[in-house]
């Protein structure tokens, strides 16, 4: 998808249902306890499609972000009708982080990671949802983690985008203080997303477009807190076993999906979680040419591996896939590079993301897969050591 096909604009919604152009927002009113003292907030959640649809989608955005600016691209790109034909989508914003949100309450302590998680089952009650897939990035995926451990019957399927599991080391958080104490916050977002060598480029499209949507529409304040709070965050205490009579006890009980591209900063919280899960039910992918932004830089593929995943749950047809393995056919194979950043910011400012060369499924939904570039394509490495 073309970056002139996503600029983030006021008069239009990039959450939207593709036959009626709308879509809701609503607000669900949550209570949470924290440090002995209870608080309320409100959750924003943008439905996107036909609430009568039998499947649901759920989703939870990362810091610096929310519904609109990380899920919008993909969600709205034509190689996701498979999926947005058949679901119905809702998108939760963390509390202060919808566009144009007003300044939380002087005084509220911003709801930690599993403040968030213990909010889930009040938003699936408020839409009448038994269960769904819950797909999350950053922040997200370790909210949804927690949900999923503890909630096994309301989760369908994971799809955990640059997730987290793990607390932030010691050391690496003063690090990042010392580093933050002279740099703006806003640039403190773009760079826990993107690598130095691409901060450096003027004209790299997806950095402006979100530097210019966080300076357009967060609320600066609420956004620190939120970081805060996921800075803060505890282990989440899951466990890969070998016995068989405790492996769905100590770890997710639903079929998992990681997405992670190879140039990301999350690459090695992404391999922690993965060697947590039961590797029978989890498929890890990292795909070529892609770092923290990879919902946008990697559209198609995204799409892709999602709809694949969705099939393996018995969720889309043979028929849909059929029609996105059509339109594979007519992409043009992207340029290899031995500049990974350079060959990167071409994948994304110089033309259509969803035209690049997509990873080669195999019928396996269980498997643990990466994507390599050889001779200017890509191939899945089935059981790849991560």
């Amino acid at each position: 998808m073309d970056l002139q096909e996503i600029n983030i604009t006021p008069d239009r919604p990039l959450l939207q249902d593709k036959h009626t152009n709308e879509s809701e927002d609503n607000v669900v009113e949550c209570t949470y306890s924290t440090g002995g003292n209870t608080y309320s907030t409100k959750l924003h959640v943008i439905v996107q499609g036909n609430r009568s649809l039998s499947h649901s989608i759920v989703t939870f955005h990362d810091v610096g972000l929310n519904s609109v600016s990380n899920f919008g691209p993909l969600m709205n790109s034509d190689c996701m009708d498979p999926v947005t034909n058949k679901y119905c989508i809702y998108h939760i914003n963390a509390p202060g982080q919808e566009e144009h949100a007003k300044t939380l309450p002087s005084g509220i302590v911003y709801p930690t990671m599993e403040n968030l998680a213990e909010m889930i089952p009040k938003v699936f009650s408020n839409f009448g949802i038994k269960s769904a897939i819950c797909m999350g990035s950053g922040a997200g995926a370790n909210v949804f983690l927690r949900f999923a451990f503890k909630n096994p019957t309301m989760v369908e399927g994971l799809v955990a985008v640059n997730p987290t599991i793990s607390p932030v080391g010691n050391l690496s958080w003063i690090g990042e203080k010392i580093t933050n104490w002279t740099t703006p916050f806003s640039e403190q977002i773009m760079n826990y997303y993107f690598t130095k060598s691409e901060l450096e480029l003027s004209n790299h499209e997806l950095l402006e477009t979100h530097r210019n949507h966080f300076k357009r529409f967060m609320n600066e304040e609420n956004v620190i807190s939120f970081m805060k709070s996921y800075e803060r965050r505890g282990d989440i205490n899951v466990l890969r076993s070998h016995d068989p009579q405790l492996v769905d006890k100590l770890t997710l009980k639903c079929q998992t999906l990681i997405i992670v591209g190879d140039h990301s900063p999350f690459v090695d919280e992404a391999v922690e979680v993965n060697s947590r899960l039961n590797v029978k039910k989890t498929t890890f992918l990292k795909m070529a040419d892609a770092g923290g932004m990879i919902l946008e830089e990697q559209i198609f593929n995204v799409a892709e591996a999602l709809t694949y995943f969705l099939q393996g749950l018995g969720h889309i047809p043979g028929v849909m896939m059929t029609r996105l393995a059509r339109s594979r056919t007519i992409s043009n194979s992207s340029a290899g590079s031995a500049d990974g950043d350079h060959k990167r910011i071409r994948t994304l400012s110089g033309g259509n993301s969803h035209h690049s060369h997509s990873p080669q499924f195999t019928s396996d939904a269980d498997q643990i897969i990466e994507t390599k570039r050889e001779k200017d394509n890509a191939h899945l490495v089935p059981n790849a050591v991560c």
